[in-house]
């Protein structure tokens, strides 16, 4: 069945990535339908209104819609950049991104994220951001009236006054909760996430916290195979940091979903990187999250991975899988290669030609699978030997037709071994592990304790999230015999 995409390029580089990314469609030759209208700054400046009424229009007869990026600024710059013959009538500047969410009923941000760049522990989660009430349910106001004086005892407002004070207020519904906490174990257990872990400042929000936990509990009952915590919201930011790897799926009320958000996509690998998705009661609709960027803008610089992520997205969502997971395959093989990414990757390729490398991924995939050599050995630090092994080794991988793209030395010692396990996990499908200086125990424990495992498994071969280790053994020609049986 035809679906009809409406698409929205927006402002800044959304224009830049939609251009990169749209011929992406001719290559899939999907019954889809496309057709693009207005939205974002430059139709509140001329018309007073981010979002025309005909793109409402197109809006209402699509079946999903794809944006590019939005400019929003504060209330005095909404005021002052609007055509002369607008000014001073009232005209109210309401971000298009709070009209789409509200209008269409989406009130769940999916973020999903997974290690794309970068050394580190491979992961993949979601952050699930909650998009029509909490802190952004628009209750912030400048003075605070008498009615609520009383509530709000505090000395500092005493001292300002009550005219030079601000408050806001987070609204926490029944309906709103209840909708999304459903969403978020569906979400788990349809996408194969043993956890889900809800967000929040239970100790500080003493009433909405116990609130939300309460109804967070009771949409758990109904899915006993899934694991849940309740953490502080603060201890949620660290870990995915530290320990990205530990969550599935995490659920937040609006604001603390939106700060949490944006740290998966940096955890990521960068905004550039990073898609979304906004679902709910009506059409959905689909944006990557790094926003309009107007001091790039033009100059050929944007990432266009998130755009062609998030199409992944909604193809997916639209029922074509398979096409869904080509894109996403031919990202992810792009930015391994490392030579032709934008310059937030650490290339110098523009936005068109890392969109074409995507594209040639996607016309022609190639296996690319990456490799790491680890030596271990304090000896090799301090100069008492020179690691011939190495050479012999890298030729043993690249004849299986790994590229080997790393290759660290450390000290035999337990942090040392674990941290170049770390930098070697993110950037590599397979590390050999070569040294020791005989201490297999060492080295097993390292393993262990990085990974998260016991330390008592078995052999020296070890698959763990989609990674292979090898334990290698002390002679090179011994190494390179076993790598070659064993690929």
């Amino acid at each position: 069945m035809n679906k009809k995409i409406l698409v929205l390029p927006g402002d800044g580089i959304g224009l830049e990535v939609c251009a990169a990314a749209m011929p992406v469609f001719d290559q899939l030759n999907l019954p889809l339908t496309f057709e693009y209208g207005e939205i974002g700054w430059e139709c509140w400046r001329r018309g007073g209104d981010p979002i025309p009424e005909e793109t409402w229009r197109k809006i209402r007869a699509s079946d999903a819609v794809l944006l590019g990026a939005i400019t929003s600024k504060g209330k005095n710059q909404a005021e002052a950049e609007l055509a002369p013959h607008l000014q001073g009538r009232g005209q109210t500047y309401i971000s298009p991104i709070i009209q789409l969410r509200k209008q269409l009923d989406a009130y769940v941000n999916v973020r999903p994220a997974e290690r794309l760049v970068g050394g580190g522990r491979p992961f993949r989660m979601v952050v699930l951001r909650e998009n029509t009430e909490g802190l952004y349910v628009g209750l912030d106001r400048r003075g605070v009236p008498e009615s609520l004086r009383a509530m709000l005892n505090n000395p500092n407002l005493e001292k300002s006054g009550a005219d030079q004070a601000t408050f806001s207020v987070r609204l926490l519904t029944r309906f709103g909760l209840t909708r999304l906490f459903a969403y978020a174990f569906a979400y788990a257990r349809a996408n194969g996430h043993s956890r889900v872990t809800l967000a929040d400042k239970p100790n500080v929000l003493r009433e909405s916290g116990q609130f939300s936990a309460d109804l967070f509990s009771a949409a758990a009952a109904g899915y006993p195979e899934i694991a849940t915590s309740i953490e502080n919201v603060d201890a949620v930011a660290l870990r995915m940091v530290t320990r990205p790897e530990t969550y599935g799926v995490i659920v937040a009320e609006n604001m603390f979903g939106d700060i949490l958000s944006d740290l998966a996509a940096g955890v990521m690998g960068g905004l550039g990187v990073a898609p979304s998705a906004n679902v709910g009661g009506g059409i959905r609709y689909y944006e990557p999250v790094h926003g309009s960027h107007l001091r790039v803008a033009g100059q050929g610089l944007a990432n266009p991975s998130a755009m062609f992520l998030t199409i992944a997205l909604m193809l997916e969502d639209l029922g074509f899988a398979a096409a869904a997971r080509s894109v996403q395959h031919a990202v992810r093989a792009t930015i391994a290669r490392g030579r032709t990414v934008t310059y937030d990757l650490g290339g110098n390729a523009s936005t068109q030609t890392m969109a074409e490398a995507i594209l040639g991924e996607l016309k022609s995939p190639k296996s690319f699978q990456r490799a790491c050599v680890l030596s271990v050995g304090d000896d090799l630090l301090d100069g008492r030997s020179m690691d011939t092994k190495v050479p012999v080794i890298c030729q043993a991988l690249m004849k299986k037709g790994y590229s080997v793209g790393l290759h660290l030395s450390c000290g035999a010692q337990l942090a040392a071994v674990s941290q170049a396990l770390v930098t070697s996990l993110g950037q590599s499908d397979v590390i050999a592990i070569s040294g020791g200086g005989g201490d297999v125990g060492l080295l097993r424990h390292a393993i262990a304790s990085t990974l998260g495992i016991a330390s008592d498994f078995l052999g020296s071969r070890l698959n763990c999230r989609g990674k292979t280790l090898y334990l290698l053994p002390e002679s090179a020609e011994a190494a390179a015999a076993y790598l070659e049986d064993s690929l």
